[in-house]
């Protein structure tokens, strides 16, 4: 089978995802299990199909150091997977080979679907239970901060963020795709944001991948579509909103024991709300330990960098629309003309320790600046 080349110029962290082309002229069945071998060394790396492309986790490299694979069929055998699995209604879970990593809570009922629980390594709980389950010592403020999830405080005029009285809703519509496999887990879903009475402002397009990349750490790529079909939409210059949201574990919130710093060296609430970042890291201690939650913004998501709306109560959201709510100055928002479409990557990095144990800066340049794959042979 074909020879492949992989390269980067930075150091890259252990288990880097890396995609390449299908190679011309390669037909593989769809139960067809693939691997790439080192040429001349030791290592295997399993690969997963991605669409049109395949996807595998690239050990830790140096800067400027080449290596050459041998993609090649992979043993047949059980293997360690990434799956999915639907364990109750309106719930789709994700388990690493090591346990239950986080499950898409779609409840219509509920005001907009939500990732619960969020289980870091070891498989300790890194966000809030509240408002989903009371656990005694938890906060038990802002209701509408159901763990991991997507939302905005001013669509048109609609209270996207909330659940207070004539808020806004996500309605979930479908699965358009689901994988599971050796390298990842993922999914792309369907949803709907309309006003309190149910008129449609917007399509929503949620891709989530989970990466098998060991016991120590959790990586996801979260990625987001708005898209304004059914007419013009302003965004409103509020803070209120997360198009990546999480509500961290009480234990964690930097008013008490936790941390908050960015890319730009910024440190606490003071230093990070309302500043513009590639990354922002939260970390802090769960039952003697500690863990941090590194949410990093695509230099290809509109207006990058954004703001961060992080609180040392617990509270993170990326906010890309609104200026004057962290500025000053006169209100603008951001306007979206019907037909057009909105495209958010976002990567999360879940670690031990602070962002500086957690390599958050290198994860963070090893996925915009990261290693390229070409067929050579």
């Amino acid at each position: 089978m074909s020879l492949i080349e992989i390269a980067s110029e930075l150091d890259v962290v252990d288990a880097t995802p890396v995609w390449l082309a299908v190679p011309p002229g390669e037909v593989f069945p769809r139960d067809y299990a693939l691997q790439l071998r080192e040429e001349g060394g030791s290592r295997v790396l399993r690969v997963q199909r991605d669409g049109d492309r395949l996807v595998t986790l690239l050990p830790e490299t140096p800067a400027h150091e080449t290596l050459r694979f041998r993609l090649e069929r992979a043993p047949s055998g059980a293997t360690s997977e990434v799956t999915l699995k639907e364990d109750g209604p309106h719930r789709l879970a994700i388990h690493l080979p090591e346990g239950l990593f986080t499950a898409y809570n779609f409840d219509p009922a509920i005001a907009r679907p939500f990732f619960y629980p969020v289980l870091g390594p070891g498989g300790k709980m890194v966000t809030r239970n509240y408002p989903m389950k009371d656990v005694a010592g938890e906060t038990k403020d802002h209701p509408h901060h159901r763990s991991f999830w997507t939302a905005y405080g001013e669509v048109n005029d609609v209270d996207d963020w909330s659940e207070m009285k004539n808020h806004g809703w996500i309605k979930h519509q479908k699965f358009e795709n689901r994988s599971s496999g050796p390298v990842f887990a993922g999914f792309t879903s369907t949803s709907v944001w309309t006003s309190a009475d149910g008129k449609p402002l917007l399509d929503e397009r949620r891709g989530i991948r989970v990466y098998n990349v060991g016991p120590e750490r959790r990586l996801l790529d979260y990625n987001v579509e708005l898209k304004a079909a059914y007419q013009d939409i302003h965004y409103g210059d509020t803070k209120e909103g997360g198009i990546l949201a999480f509500r961290v574990a009480s234990t964690m919130d930097a008013k008490k024991d936790g941390r908050i710093e960015n890319s730009n060296g910024g440190v606490g609430e003071k230093q990070v709300w309302g500043k513009r970042a590639a990354w922002l890291d939260y970390s802090g201690p769960v039952d003697g330990q500690i863990f941090g939650i590194a949410m990093m913004d695509h230099p290809g998501n509109f207006q990058h960098p954004c703001y961060w709306h992080a609180r040392d109560y617990g509270l993170v959201g990326t906010n890309s629309f609104a200026k004057s709510a962290f500025e000053g100055g006169p209100k603008t928002g951001s306007n979206q003309k019907k037909g057009e479409t909105l495209r958010f990557r976002y990567r999360v990095l879940i670690h031990r320790g602070g962002a500086a144990q957690g390599q958050v800066d290198d994860a963070y340049h090893a996925w915009i600046q990261g290693p390229s794959a070409r067929i050579i042979a």
